[in-house]
């Protein structure tokens, strides 16, 4: 049987399995393995102490905050593809650079809570 503990806004801020850890803290509840693996997302909280969906919302900027460290990282890990010593042909080297512009014009959007990611070039 899994366990989650949970704070007082009912968020989890641990998971156990009975059996194998002991004097696992409270409050806490039971969780089927389903609900554990629910409980890991940000969108179920322990609510009058039943797990319960909890959509998780984030502000405009938050969600763009968000999305321009996803988009940074993204950029950094190509950056090579840019370098005059890259191994890639032109033809490639300029598919990258689209992917990359592709990449900074995401925050561009008029709603950030969906965003269709770029495809890496192959």
């Amino acid at each position: 049987m899994y366990k989650g503990t949970y704070n007082e806004n009912g968020e989890y801020t641990g998971f156990y399995v009975e059996g194998i850890h002991e004097n696992i803290p409270e409050p806490n509840i039971d969780l089927t393995e389903e609900e554990w693996q629910q409980a890991l997302s940000k969108d179920y909280k322990v609510i009058d102490g039943k797990h319960t969906h909890f959509p998780f919302v984030q502000s405009l900027e938050e969600l763009l905050e968000n999305l321009r460290i996803a988009r940074n990282n993204l950029l950094t890990e190509s950056d090579w593809t840019q370098m005059e010593d890259s191994p890639l042909s032109e033809t490639k080297k300029l598919e990258w650079k689209n992917y990359r512009q592709e990449l900074r014009n995401l925050t561009e959007t008029d709603n950030p809570e969906v965003i269709i990611w770029p495809s890496k070039p192959l």
